[in-house]
């Protein structure tokens, strides 16, 4: 069995984008990744309204305690464009210029909910991982050019960042320094499911290209050998 910690995967902090067909499956495994994190993690959950999950899904457990789940609709999510403009302007007349703007200005681009979260997070120790599920029914509202600068903006200013995607794979999951693929569908038969590394870490099990069973991955099987 492969040893991995969830320091070895978000520090330093970064973006993972984890698809699959199997919604159930994503979030057992993303909450298996982040469980153990010296930070902790808080957990958004995109939800549509009258949304039925399936029995086996961890969201209808108990183990995310319920300070740390945010349940948000995909319209509270929405890029604030205006907020990134009018700073934009403000500061090129100040004769502000360079990273710092694009960053400010990043930052006031992303969603109101997203900006009072990340504000409200502990600056000493690890930052905590800031989990998304359900992260498929904000396609139609972030075209290609946005998912860069909001992907970069959350880890700049509120550490790492993992977003599960239960549909096809698009090609904004190219600006994710991490790109996980997962085929399985059952948690029930998460020992048959494998895990694939589009884009991985520099070294160790994830790294690009390789691909294992989630029962030689640790903190899966971990996880999921006591709840299944």
């Amino acid at each position: 069995m492969t040893e991995l910690g969830p320091s070895d995967l978000f520090d330093p902090p970064t973006s993972v984008f984890l698809c699959g067909s199997g919604r159930s499956l994503l979030n057992w495994v993303a909450y298996a990744l982040v469980v153990d994190h010296p930070g902790g993690f808080v957990w958004g959950h995109v939800r549509l309204e009258g949304e039925v999950l399936e029995d086996s899904d961890l969201l209808k457990t108990q183990l995310i305690p319920r300070e740390r789940f945010i349940a948000v609709s995909p319209g509270e999510l929405k890029r604030d464009e205006l907020a990134g403009n009018v700073a934009v302007s403000g500061l090129m007349r100040s004769q502000e210029e360079g990273e710092p703007v694009r960053r400010f200005s990043d930052f006031l681009r992303l969603p109101a909910q997203t900006r009072d979260l990340i504000s409200r997070l502990p600056r000493e120790g690890s930052p905590p991982v800031l989990v998304l599920s359900g992260g498929h029914r904000l396609a139609a509202l972030y075209s290609a050019d946005t998912v860069a600068p909001t992907v970069r903006s959350i880890v700049e200013f509120g550490g790492s960042m993992l977003m599960t995607w239960a549909d096809a794979p698009v090609k904004g999951r190219l600006e994710f320094e991490r790109i996980l693929h997962l085929k399985g569908d059952d948690p029930s038969q998460w020992r048959t499911a494998v895990l694939s590394v589009e884009k991985g870490w520099a070294g160790g099990p994830l790294r690009t290209g390789a691909e294992l069973r989630l029962a030689d991955l640790a903190p899966v099987a971990s996880v999921l050998g006591r709840s299944w």
